[in-house]
């Protein structure tokens, strides 16, 4: 499946997290990065909308969106991401390694949204 960016998760210290930092934990939002490590934007995707509410839900499911081609909807999760409270100290990335290019999420902003339609 084609993407126009990829989505990363960091811990706070920035450690790049793997699929396998997500096991010890049974909750659907962590299920759901556990497959946004392993590029399966559309599983993620599944566990992300029965996880409970959370910035981290929107956000993800606002980039999982604007990645997959779907730019209305993406742009609707990221409003929702700001009405609430973040969940975990993760910090989550744009990349597109292939033009060696990173952008860190540290929050979400009103250019966020302008910008990730422009990638």
């Amino acid at each position: 499946m084609r993407v126009k960016f990829r989505v990363r998760i960091y811990s706070k210290e920035g450690k790049k997290l793997s699929k396998e930092d997500f096991f010890k934990h049974s909750d659907s939002i962590y299920k759901a990065m556990r497959y946004v490590m392993e590029f399966k934007y559309l599983e993620a995707t599944k566990w992300l909308m029965v996880s409970r509410d959370c910035m981290e839900k929107y956000l993800l499911l606002g980039l999982l969106s604007i990645a997959l081609g779907q730019e209305r909807e993406g742009l609707e999760f990221l409003q929702e991401a700001t009405k609430h409270q973040k969940l975990t100290d993760y910090v989550f990335a744009v990349e597109k390694p292939e033009e060696g290019f990173k952008f860190t999420i540290e929050r979400i902003e009103a250019s966020l949204p302008d910008f990730l339609l422009s990638l």
